[in-house]
C-alpha cells in the first residue's frame, strides 16, 4: 500500500471522528439539557403528539402514526429512515422511551416502526413525544471500512481503484469495444457518457449538471449492463435517491430488488423490497405459520410464575427450547429465501449503508454505481466499492456537497468527495452531460458560467421557454435590491438562524399579479430561502391567507435539491451594515436555488451587503445585461 494512500485514508478517519464527537456532544445536550419546549421550537421534537394508529407492519414490525398537536408548521430535522426517541413525559419529566425509526413524514404526521417486539404498553396514557436522535451506526461502518482500506488485505481490484482515487494511477479503460453505444432516447453526450463506462476497467465518472438527465443515463447504462449478464450493484446516500431509481429500472422490466428497511422504502416501490419479494415466495406462508407457532409456544411457557414445582420448570425449559427451535426453522427457509431473491436479481439497490448490512454480506458485484456521489462522504461510498471490480460515480460536485456539521471540518479533507478528488487527478476523464432540459438560456447562464465553463446548453425545447400570461410576468430573471430600504436582517433568539421580514413583503407584492393572472396551465411555483427562520415566517404567513389558486412550495435550498418549478422565488435574507453573508458563501447551494427554476427566477436581496462578494458582484452585473434588475422602493407604494 502506498504511503500517500495510507496518509490521506488516516486522516480522513481523523476528521470522521471529529465529526463523531461532534454530532455526539450536540445531540447529547440537545435531549439532557434543553426542555422539550426548547427542544421543539428549534425542530428537534414533536410534542405533544396523539395516536392516530398503530398495528403491525409485514414482518411483525409494530408501528404508529403519530399527529403533532399543533397548529403551526415548524421546520424540523426529522427524516425518513431517521432514528428517533419516542418517550413519554408528564410535568416535563420523561418517565418512558424506546427507539423507532421514521418510516414517514406529512404535514403535522408522522408514521415510526418501534425497534421493540410489540407495541409499548405506554401508547395510550399520553404525554407523548418524539427526539431526534444522533445515529453512531453510520460512523461505525465508514470507520470500519476505512480502517479495512489501509489493513493491507484488500483485492488487487480494490486496491487498483484505491490508487486511482488517492495515488497517482490514472483509471484505466478496455480496447475499443466492437460497436459504439447509441440510443435515441438519449443525446450525443449521454451516449458517449455510457460508452465511456462501459470501457472502463476500473473507475469512471458522469457529471450530470442541474437538468442534464443524469438518473436516466444512468438507467440506460444499468439496462446495458444487465443485458451483458451483469447483476449490478446501484447504490446512493439516500432513501429518495435509491427509490427514485428504483422505480425507472422498475419501469422498463428490469428486475430490481430494493435492500433496505421498510420504514424507509417508498410505499410507490414497495413490491420491489426484499421483504415483498421474499413473502410473495410460495414458501413463505410456511414462515408465517412457524413464527406464529413459535409465539404460541412461548406465551405457554410464560405462562408459568416463579413458584412452580420441578415438573413445570422442566415443561418450561422444553416450551422455550421449542420455540427457539421454531424461530430457528423459520429463519432458515428465510434465508433460503432471501438469498434466492437475491441470486435471481439482475440489480441491486440500497443506500451506501444499507449496501454494507447483513443481508449483502459476502457478495461481490462486477459493477457499482454510486448516484449522487457528489452528496455521499468518502467512507460511505467505500461501504459499497469495496464489493465490485469496477465502479462508475454520478453526480454534480458543483451542487450541495456531503452534510459536516462541525464548522472546523468544511475546508477538511472531511468535506472532499471522491468526485472532488476525480475532478483534482483525472478532469478529462469525467463524462459530462452537456444538455440540459429544465431551463430557460437566461436562468441556466449564470450558473453555466461560472460553474461549468461555459459548456452547458440549452435543449430547443426549454431553452426560450416563458410564462404564458394576460400579464407583463414573462421576463426570465429579475432581481429585486433592497439595498437603502432598511430592511434589517433579524435573528430568531432560539435557533441564531436569520430572517428578513420585509423581504418577505416585497416577494408577496411581486408574487400578487402571478396569483391574478389568468394562466392556460397554471404555473407551479416555489419560495426557497437558504435559512429555516425565514422559510418558517413564509410559511406562517403565507397560512394565515388560507389557500392560493396554485401549487406553491416553501422550502430551505437544502430540501429542494433535485426538484424543480416553473417559477423560483429566492429569499436571500441577509443586509447588515457590516457586510456579513454567512453561509451564502457556499456557492454551490446558490447554484442549486438558482437552477430549480425552469421559465422565472426571481431573486430579492440587498446588493450593499452581497455586492462585495466577487461572486454575487457578478451574479448582479449578469442579471442587470441579461434579465431586470428592480429596485424593492417599486413595490412599496
Amino acid at each position: 500500500m502506498k504511503e500517500e494512500v495510507v496518509a490521506q485514508i488516516s486522516d480522513w478517519l481523523e476528521c470522521l471522528e471529529g465529526e463523531r464527537k461532534y454530532q455526539q456532544e450536540l445531540f447529547k445536550s440537545l435531549l439532557n439539557e434543553q426542555p422539550i419546549a426548547k427542544r421543539v421550537e428549534d425542530g428537534f421534537s414533536w410534542f405533544p403528539l396523539n395516536v392516530v394508529d398503530s398495528g403491525f407492519a409485514m414482518g411483525g414490525i409494530p408501528y404508529a402514526v403519530l399527529e403533532f398537536v399543533s397548529k403551526k408548521k415548524r421546520e424540523d430535522h426529522f427524516q425518513s429512515g431517521m432514528p428517533v426517541r419516542f418517550f413519554g413525559a408528564k410535568d416535563g419529566n420523561i418517565e418512558n422511551e424506546c427507539r423507532a425509526v421514521v418510516h414517514w413524514k406529512h404535514k403535522n404526521q408522522m408514521k415510526v416502526f418501534f425497534q421493540l417486539r410489540d407495541l409499548p404498553d405506554w401508547l395510550t396514557e399520553g404525554g407523548l413525544g418524539l427526539d431526534v436522535l444522533h445515529d453512531e451506526r453510520t460512523f461505525q461502518q465508514m470507520r470500519s471500512v476505512m480502517e479495512g482500506l489501509i489493513s493491507g488485505k484488500n483485492s488487487p481490484q480494490t486496491n487498483k481503484i484505491l490508487n486511482v482515487f488517492y495515488g497517482s494511477q490514472l483509471p484505466e479503460l478496455r480496447r475499443q469495444r466492437g460497436e459504439v453505444y447509441h440510443n435515441d432516447a438519449l443525446n450525443t453526450s449521454q451516449c458517449q457518457a455510457i460508452e465511456n463506462c462501459l470501457r472502463a476497467e476500473d473507475v469512471a465518472c458522469i457529471h450530470g449538471p442541474p437538468g442534464t438527465g443524469k438518473t436516466t443515463t444512468l438507467k440506460y447504462l444499468i439496462k446495458e449492463l444487465v443485458n451483458s449478464g451483469e447483476q449490478v450493484l446501484v447504490a446512493a446516500p439516500s432513501n429518495a435517491a435509491v427509490d427514485w431509481i428504483t422505480l425507472l429500472l422498475q419501469e422498463i422490466k428490469i428486475n430490481v430488488v430494493r435492500v433496505g428497511h421498510l420504514s424507509r422504502i417508498d410505499p410507490e416501490i414497495v413490491d420491489c423490497s426484499l421483504e415483498a419479494r421474499v413473502f410473495s415466495q410460495d414458501e413463505a406462508q410456511q414462515i408465517k405459520k412457524v413464527r406464529i407457532q413459535a409465539e404460541d409456544t412461548r406465551r405457554q411457557a410464560e405462562r408459568y410464575k416463579r413458584n412452580f414445582g420441578p415438573e413445570e420448570r422442566k415443561l418450561r425449559r422444553e416450551l422455550f427450547r421449542e420455540a427457539r427451535e421454531l424461530n430457528r426453522w423459520a429463519s432458515d427457509i428465510e434465508n433460503r429465501l432471501v438469498e434466492k431473491v437475491l441470486d435471481d436479481a439482475e440489480v441491486i439497490c440500497a443506500t451506501l449503508s444499507g449496501s454494507d448490512g447483513s443481508v449483502l454480506k459476502g457478495r461481490k458485484y462486477k459493477t457499482c454505481i454510486i448516484d449522487e456521489a457528489a452528496q455521499a462522504l468518502q467512507g460511505a461510498c467505500w461501504l459499497a466499492m469495496v464489493r465490485a471490480e469496477r465502479v462508475i460515480l454520478a453526480g454534480d460536485p458543483y451542487q450541495l456537497p456531503p452534510t459536516v456539521k462541525n464548522p472546523d471540518l468544511l475546508d477538511s479533507p472531511m468535506s472532499k468527495t471522491l468526485l472532488d478528488l476525480a475532478i483534482a487527478h483525472f478532469p478529462d476523464m469525467l463524462s459530462l452531460l452537456d444538455l440540459q432540459y429544465r431551463m430557460n438560456t437566461s436562468i441556466m447562464d449564470f450558473s453555466n458560467q461560472w460553474f461549468y465553463g461555459s459548456r452547458l446548453n440549452a435543449h430547443n425545447s426549454v431553452a426560450e421557454q416563458l410564462l404564458e400570461s394576460d400579464t407583463d410576468l414573462a421576463e426570465a430573471v429579475e432581481f429585486i435590491d433592497t439595498a437603502g430600504c432598511g430592511f434589517e436582517e433579524q435573528q430568531h433568539e432560539h435557533t441564531l438562524s436569520y430572517f428578513n421580514k420585509d423581504e418577505y413583503l416585497i416577494m408577496r407584492e411581486h408574487l400578487d399579479p402571478l396569483l391574478h393572472a389568468n394562466f392556460i396551465h397554471s404555473p407551479t411555483v416555489g419560495i426557497l430561502s437558504p435559512y429555516a427562520a425565514q422559510v418558517r415566517y413564509i410559511r406562517d404567513e403565507m397560512e394565515e391567507e388560507g389557500d392560493l389558486p396554485f401549487d406553491l412550495q416553501v422550502k430551505t435550498i437544502d430540501s429542494f435539491q433535485g426538484q424543480e418549478k416553473d417559477v423560483i422565488y429566492l429569499s436571500l435574507v441577509r443586509s447588515n451594515s457590516s457586510q456579513k453573508i454567512g453561509f451564502l458563501k457556499d456557492y454551490r447551494r446558490m447554484n442549486v436555488a438558482m437552477t430549480r427554476a425552469k421559465k422565472k427566477l426571481v431573486i430579492i436581496g440587498d446588493s450593499a451587503t452581497l455586492a462585495t462578494d466577487s461572486f454575487y458582484s457578478a451574479l448582479l452585473d449578469y442579471i442587470e445585461k441579461n434579465g431586470t434588475y428592480r429596485s424593492a422602493w417599486e413595490f412599496m407604494g
